[in-house]
């Protein structure tokens, strides 16, 4: 398994004495860096790590793959967030009344795979047709 780190493009860069880039990258705190390590999910660790692989492959206008840049930090924040709730789902014995209690988490991890993948599926477009407009349409997604 290939282990990776994405720093937040928002913040401020990391500070101190550190061995090697990887070392930092595992001591920083959750606010700075999203690492393969998070997603205990294979399947969810699968779709972060292929995201992430595309998104490295962008090039272009510098303030249009920082936007793409600044989604797929969200995007990954949302989906290691998501994590302990697709946990608890798959956990879940089916009982009466319990239908109720997840349909919304269901319905809004539906909605977070959803825009995740929407976001992949342009990032590999990008990845193979690497035009000014494509990786525009791919900064405007939301």
């Amino acid at each position: 398994m290939t282990t990776w780190w994405m720093w937040n493009p928002a913040g401020t860069p990391p500070r101190g004495r550190f061995r090697s880039e990887e070392s930092l990258a595992k001591a920083a705190p959750e606010a700075q860096v999203v690492r393969s390590t998070d997603f205990a999910c294979p399947e969810q660790r699968r779709r972060a790590t292929a995201a992430r692989t595309d998104f490295l492959a962008v090039t272009g206008d510098p303030v249009q793959v920082a936007l793409v840049e600044q989604r797929l930090w969200t995007l990954l924040v949302a989906l290691r967030r998501s994590l302990p709730i697709r946990e608890a789902l798959a956990m879940a014995t089916p009982r009466p009344g319990r239908a109720a209690l997840v349909a919304e988490p269901t319905r809004e991890l539906g909605e977070l795979d959803r825009r995740f993948d929407q976001f992949a599926a342009a990032l590999r477009v990008l990845r193979t047709d690497p035009t000014p407009e494509q990786l525009r349409h791919t900064a405007a997604l939301d």
